[in-house]
């Protein structure tokens, strides 16, 4: 394969990326991705296995017939089917058993909605609230079974191996036998990260790589040995997350690459082996006319997300030959992530924060963010972060596929952004800054001072 490197533009891993971005995400990613099948009943794995829905109680419900899931709570038409850590739908361990008719709430209803909220902010993206809260669950209540399973999926796709394995083994200790399946599904994740430790262990990752390629019309493939040694239906996955990422770039940028695209695959020893004397700071991933990327041995959401974002940002090069603006290509790139978790757009609390940087005189320029994000402190990388995301989704609501083809193709062709932007949506770079600024105050209008206080 040909070594010579073009470009570096590189994927932050998980944790370096939390520490600049104060934890904003995809990722990474991350998370990311992280809608769960109980707020849709979906059924997990093999159409065999049970549906698990949460009602309105924040009750978690069990079921072998599909008749018996809720209508409300069914997957139908629209609704997109979501997406867990591992490959499988993730489920919450078990029914949590209903409170008596007639009793009054108690400790348990109040652990109930806690994890109910915890389950809905993770459907948002908001991880770091929904982790928050699943801790304070364990605080109150060590051996809570659910706060633990979904604090070891969370903590392996941080790579928190250990602290996944210590939460998959609480679970086990406080789930009982009408919970088997679940406890089965424990045991088999924990032979997994297993798997991933030996792939992040650097004395034990082979020093000469060992690479395997595949057939595919729209990619070069090549892939580590050790990660098909690992999980023996790891060359479909990849194939799977490659043909899902092609296929939302060709939504949301208007165009595909003309060649097939390179796409390495490297354990996540193998790949620091490889690439740690390029930058300054851990990564995960970059594009330098080829995809590089860290894959678990089991991938799941997390590599799926991973190749929906560097994905989108190799087309965006191909079409335009640069990077810039920055705040667009990042942008484009942090919305297609996203969404390969089934979530579009900001968070609340991200819409939020940027509002209090306006309020508070900190709102970055989108002008300022065009050339890259270097030199920005941590609060100022995660606001440009948010900036970008808000107003990429902000020019999608303007224009359709077509259009944003467009704009690629015209600053390929070296039209300047300002130029290119006016030819497609009428406005330059100041003109979609206040805009978006304009779209943040409407959503958060200020407190009314002169209201009249309530009599007493």
């Amino acid at each position: 394969m040909p070594s010579r490197i073009r470009r570096s533009r590189p994927r932050l891993s998980g944790d370096a990326r939390r520490r600049l971005l104060s934890g904003l995400r995809r990722r990474a990613s991350r998370l990311a991705g992280l809608l769960l099948a109980p707020l849709v009943g979906l059924p997990i794995g093999a159409s065999a296995e049970p549906h698990i829905w949460i009602d309105a109680q924040g009750v978690t419900h069990i079921a072998d017939d599909p008749s018996a899931v809720p209508e409300d709570v069914r997957p139908g038409e629209g609704r997109q089917a979501l997406r867990g850590l591992w490959d499988e739908v993730v489920a919450p361990p078990g029914p949590v058993p209903a409170r008596p008719a007639g009793a009054s709430s108690s400790e348990g209803d109040r652990t109930r909605r806690v994890i109910r909220g915890a389950v809905e902010d993770l459907g948002r993206g908001e991880s770091s609230r929904a982790a928050a809260a699943l801790e304070s669950v364990l605080r109150l209540e060590p051996g809570h079974p659910e706060a633990h399973w979904y604090l070891a999926l969370l903590d392996r796709q941080r790579a928190r191996y250990e602290s996944s394995e210590a939460h998959l083994r609480a679970f086990l200790a406080a789930a009982g036998d009408d919970l088997e399946p679940w406890r089965a599904s424990a045991r088999r994740r924990l032979a997994a990260l297993a798997d991933e430790r030996r792939l992040a262990d650097p004395e034990v990752a082979p020093g000469a790589a060992a690479w395997v390629g595949l057939a595919h019309p729209h990619f070069r493939v090549y892939y580590r040995s050790e990660l098909a040694e690992a999980a023996p239906g790891y060359a479909d996955t990849v194939l799977r997350y490659l043909d899902e990422a092609r296929e939302s770039a060709a939504l949301r940028l208007g165009a595909v690459p003309e060649e097939p695209m390179g796409v390495l695959f490297y354990g996540r020893a193998a790949y620091a082996h490889a690439h740690r004397h390029r930058f300054s700071f851990q990564t995960v991933g970059f594009f330098d006319g080829r995809i590089h990327v860290v894959s678990a041995a089991h991938p799941a959401g997390e590599l799926r997300a991973l190749l929906f974002h560097e994905y989108a940002h190799a087309v965006y090069h191909e079409q335009t030959g640069t990077d810039r603006p920055y705040w667009l290509n990042e942008g484009l790139a942090e919305l297609s992530e996203r969404v390969s978790s089934g979530r579009a757009g900001l968070t609340h609390s991200e819409r939020a924060a940027l509002r209090r940087r306006m309020d508070a005189g900190r709102w970055i320029p989108l002008r300022n963010l065009a050339p890259s994000f270097s030199g920005l402190g941590d609060d100022d990388a995660r606001a440009a972060y948010i900036e970008s995301m808000a107003a990429a989704a902000w020019i999608e609501w303007r224009t359709d596929a077509a259009q944003r083809a467009r704009l690629l193709a015209l600053l390929g062709k070296g039209v300047g952004a300002d130029a290119a932007l006016r030819e497609v949506i009428e406005l330059d770079t100041d003109g979609v800054d206040a805009a978006l600024r304009e779209f943040v105050r409407s959503e958060f209008p200020p407190p009314r001072n002169n209201a009249v206080p309530a009599s007493r």
